[in-house]
């Protein structure tokens, strides 16, 4: 009987995805009636799933990130027919180097109907002085298929101030623009919860000591500061 329960489980589990991006491509549909290229918003597939248009064709690209850490994302773009395409995982997309880590943060951080993305790719120092990232910065969408490149790239300094090992959605201030926290290595056995919050029509902004001292914390390697878990949660809604 459980092996059985079993075999019926997955193919339900999946029944199931289907219908969630189904109902999303039919809000796409209506939203697109006019003739653009207007996605209907971001939702949930699961916890660890956004379905969005991430490259701004109108279809819904299926975005994975594992623990919500941003080390292991994956994206898959939409298809014509409906689906999804081939997964790829954004550290090969962004051209990672060989001893290099990346790490990566998507959301509508200016809450304007597009996704953008944050990423970071550092090669670890394999000591406790923090090397500066080689990439640190904040991609408005769209972005494109190749390269998750965008237009409108700007630099952030969490490249700067630290060693990124996770960058993470948060939620500070309660507001509709996600914000990013970053598990950071600080230096000197010190590892932090560094945020950066969001504003109106500029995404994650710069450091600020007032707001670092009312959301960041401090830990160790051994003991870290706590990190925000599925904070895509608070900004999407399942799909239907």
């Amino acid at each position: 009987m459980l092996k059985r329960s079993r075999l019926i489980a997955a193919p339900v589990a999946a029944v199931a995805l289907t219908l969630t991006v189904a109902g999303y491509q039919a809000s796409a549909a209506e939203s697109s009636a006019s003739g653009g290229k207007a996605a209907a918003a971001p939702c949930l597939a699961g916890a660890t799933t956004l379905v969005g248009d991430l490259d701004g064709d109108g279809r819904p690209d299926k975005i994975i990130n594992p623990g919500h850490t941003g080390l292991k994302m994956t994206v898959q773009w939409g298809t014509a027919s409906g689906g999804f395409g081939t997964k790829h995982t954004v550290s090969k997309l962004l051209g990672t180097r060989s001893g290099e880590v990346t790490t990566a943060a998507v959301a509508d951080f200016q809450n304007d109907g597009t996704l953008d993305m944050v990423v970071n790719i550092v090669k670890p120092s394999g000591i406790d002085d923090p090397n500066k990232a080689r990439v640190a910065q904040y991609r408005p969408g769209p972005l494109k298929r190749a390269d998750l490149g965008s237009a409108s790239a700007r630099t952030l300094d969490i490249g700067t101030q630290g060693e990124a090992k996770q960058l993470r959605i948060a939620n500070y201030g309660g507001d509709k623009y996600p914000d990013l926290a970053v598990l950071n290595n600080a230096g000197d056995g010190v590892w932090e919860r560094s945020i950066r919050v969001s504003k109106p029509g500029t995404g994650p902004g710069k450091y600020d000591y007032d707001l670092q001292q009312q959301y960041g914390a401090t830990g160790t390697p051994a003991e870290p500061p706590t990190m925000p878990t599925s904070g895509w949660k608070h900004f999407y809604k399942a799909c239907s």
